[in-house]
Order: structure tokens, then sequence, then C-alpha cells
């Protein structure tokens, strides 16, 4: 069950690579738990696709360009971990702007179930039972 979590979590972010949002929200359940946590800035938590959506827009709309890029994915069972690398320009300033995140997706029944984002790389693999 696990590789197939893997594959559901990877086209979620090959809908998003191509603008796919219905295709990426079709992967989510409705009862969806996305959290933000700290040190990310401006940790909260957003409830079912909407939230998602929510949580997205707030993100990005800070940036003229920008861009999500999976760049690893790690299989723990349950929950699979995403190296995330991210990038754009700053909205007003047009400062080029990267970084990485890593979010760990948990999944049941064939849908997301919860989304966490995380800062740092020990963080996601804590969270999902791993260690470095």
């Amino acid at each position: 069950m696990s590789q197939e979590n893997v594959e559901l979590v990877r086209r979620g972010f090959e809908a998003w690579e191509v603008g796919d949002l219905s295709g990426l929200l079709d992967l989510m359940d409705d009862d969806l738990v996305t959290r933000r946590l700290a040190p990310m800035p401006d940790p909260g938590t957003w409830h079912g696709p909407e939230g998602l959506l929510e949580v997205a827009a707030e993100w990005i709309e800070a940036f003229d360009e920008f861009t999500m890029k999976a760049e690893e994915f790690i299989d723990a069972r349950d929950v699979v971990v995403v190296r995330v690398a991210q990038g754009g320009r700053g909205g007003g300033s047009g400062a080029p702007v990267t970084g990485t995140f890593w979010f760990v997706y948990g999944v049941r029944g064939g849908k997301v179930v919860v989304l966490d984002m995380y800062a740092t790389r020990r963080q996601a693999l804590e969270a999902a039972g791993l260690s470095e």
C-alpha cells in the first residue's frame, strides 16, 4: 500500500505542475487537515480542500512568479515525506527567492487526509517516525 501512497502524492505534484487544480483536489479527502508548522512563517491549520487552496494562495501571493517542484519522495508506510523546492520573484522587489521545505502527507483510503508542512528535514522525518 505504501508505494501506492507515494504514487498518489506524486500525481498531486504532477497535477500542480500543469495547473490542474481539479485533479489535485480530487486526491484530497473532504476532511483534509493542512498544517503549516513552526518555525514556518505564519503557522496555522486549515480544513478541507478549500483550506488547502487558501493556504496555497496565501503563500504564493507574495510572489510575482512562483514554482514548486517535488525533488524527493520518502515512503514511510502511512505517510509520504516530500522534499519540495520552491522559488519565485518577490512581489514588488523582483528579488529571486528560493527555499526547500518538507511536506508530510498522511494517506488513508486512497486520499490525502493530512498535509503537514515543515521547515526542516529533521522535523518532517521525526513526524513520519523516521530518523536521519
